[in-house]
């Protein structure tokens, strides 16, 4: 799982650093489902899914009025 998660890192965090927001948040959702039978089919067999929420935030300069 470890490994997942520095994947998902590292895929991100360039791109997030190229637009160069103010603020990042990202949320990581993993759903994991293991199929019942033997033992063997415990260790390999097995469902899941994940998702990313990304927010990024920029702030405006102020206007200086002369």
């Amino acid at each position: 799982m470890a490994e997942a998660i520095e994947g998902v890192v590292q895929m991100i965090a360039v791109p997030i650093q190229k637009v160069r927001p103010k603020k990042a948040t990202v949320k990581f959702g993993m759903e994991l489902a293991i199929e019942s039978g033997q033992l063997t089919a415990v260790i390999v067999k097995g469902s899941g899914k994940a998702n990313l929420e990304i927010t990024l935030e920029w702030e405006r300069p102020e206007k200086v009025e002369p």
